[in-house]
């Protein structure tokens, strides 16, 4: 896949491990670890999520590591995790004012599937949130990139709250982070961030 922004922006945003729930609308929670070793972070999050008539909960452990050569390795952690085992690896090639991106994953769930739902849809499933994900990246790349043209309006976050939901509570001045929130929104938010353009980071839109 192709991202219409440099490099350094894309890797700046896959390697912000404080915000990575913003990169899966799915997300409900995510933390980050103690290290295991030096080099390593260790990431926990947890996804939300149904197909059909049936929803799950799972949690997923890995440990990232930036290789020298714009590679980013995910190894997924069983013991703590919903998977018997997972690996993925991100290659960020730069190309002027582009990227390519080249994503691979195994993954072996560890969670009951009905059969009526079988592997091939949770594999569409899967799918389906990893251009999602690919989607948010480069939004929030471009927006990044935006700012450090020093043409960009200030920046504010917003929070839609479902009922009893009082997860996120954020409006920054120019100058910070746009995508920083305290922790990941509980269930039933949704996080936009609003710019000069409508919504550019809603689930569904990545055009700026």
């Amino acid at each position: 896949m192709q991202m219409q922004v440099p490099a350094r922006y894309v890797q700046r945003v896959l390697t912000d491990y404080v915000h990575i729930y913003r990169l899966d609308p799915a997300t409900i929670d995510s933390e980050i670890l103690p290290s295991p070793e030096a080099g390593v972070v260790r990431v926990r999050t947890r996804i939300a999520d149904c197909i059909a008539l049936f929803c799950m909960k799972i949690d997923r452990v890995e440990d990232d590591r930036e290789l020298g050569d714009n590679t980013l390795q995910v190894t997924t952690i069983p013991t703590l995790s919903s998977f018997k085992s997972g690996h993925a690896e991100w290659k960020i090639l730069g190309m002027e004012k582009r990227t390519q991106i080249i994503y691979q994953a195994k993954m072996e769930p560890d969670f009951y599937i009905p059969p009526l739902i079988g592997s091939y849809f949770v594999t569409q499933k899967l799918r389906q949130s990893i251009l999602a994900s690919l989607a948010k990246i480069e939004c929030i790349a471009r927006i990044q990139a935006a700012q450090e043209r020093n043409h960009a309006p200030s920046p504010v976050l917003v929070a839609d709250e479902a009922a009893n939901d009082h997860a996120v509570d954020a409006a920054l001045p120019a100058g910070q982070d746009q995508t920083l929130v305290a922790r990941a929104p509980a269930a039933g938010s949704i996080v936009r961030e609003q710019i000069d353009c409508i919504q550019p980071c809603g689930i569904n839109n990545a055009t700026c």
